[in-house]
């Protein structure tokens, strides 16, 4: 990824373009999300001592409702799963967002004029990431025509099964922007071990942040 574009004086900062702004997950922060994958995720307290072990604060934290902030710079959501995005696909300029707050996160770099395909990118190389760890995806499923209410794309999802959790990669939307924008996530919860893998819509229920 390239560093964000700062208008210069002058230029109109009313044209409204598509950004990807990414922090990568690392072979480092892979293996400590499958640790935490295996950890109690109905015990908030038990998460939270785990998570401070591995170096994780609330400092600098992005929003209000941000848990942890991990060494690389991703913002932790939810006491009763992790929800950890890693990429955002959204637009900068106008007057609702005049300016790249996602790029200008510690540990993110942001690509102006960016497009589906270095969203799609970013996903399938955390992907890529897990599965060197993990095996193949349990689970590898992609939504369909226009099941996904803002477009008739395709998202990719990716989970595997972790001792009575779950551990997906895949696409949101965006809560911070009222769902305007796009994310992806890794995302942690509990997910019995008899329980059939959801149809790839229906990631979206449930990867929630409870």
């Amino acid at each position: 990824m390239t560093e964000d574009h700062e208008p210069a004086h002058g230029e109109d900062e009313t044209v409204v373009e598509n950004y990807v702004a990414e922090c990568p997950i690392d072979a480092e922060l892979a293996d400590q999300l499958i640790g935490l994958a295996d950890l109690p995720w109905n015990d908030p307290d038990a998460t939270s001592r785990a998570m401070r072990a591995l170096g994780w604060t609330a400092d600098a934290a992005p929003t209000d409702e941000t848990r942890f902030v991990t060494a690389a710079g991703h913002a932790i959501y939810g006491d009763y799963c992790l929800y950890m995005p890693f990429v955002h696909y959204y637009t900068v300029g106008g007057e609702l967002w005049p300016d790249d707050f996602w790029g200008s996160q510690p540990g993110w770099s942001s690509q102006r004029d960016a497009g589906r395909q270095d969203f799609e990118a970013c996903v399938d190389a955390a992907i890529g990431r897990f599965t060197e760890r993990l095996g193949l995806p349990e689970w590898d499923v992609r939504t369909e025509g226009r099941n996904i209410s803002i477009g008739g794309y395709s998202w990719r999802y990716a989970a595997w099964r972790r001792a009575g959790n779950i551990l997906v990669v895949g696409p949101t939307l965006d809560g911070y922007s009222y769902s305007q924008d796009e994310e992806a996530v890794v995302y942690i919860g509990q997910f019995a071990e008899d329980r059939p893998f959801p149809d790839a819509v229906d990631f979206l229920s449930l990867m929630r942040t409870a």
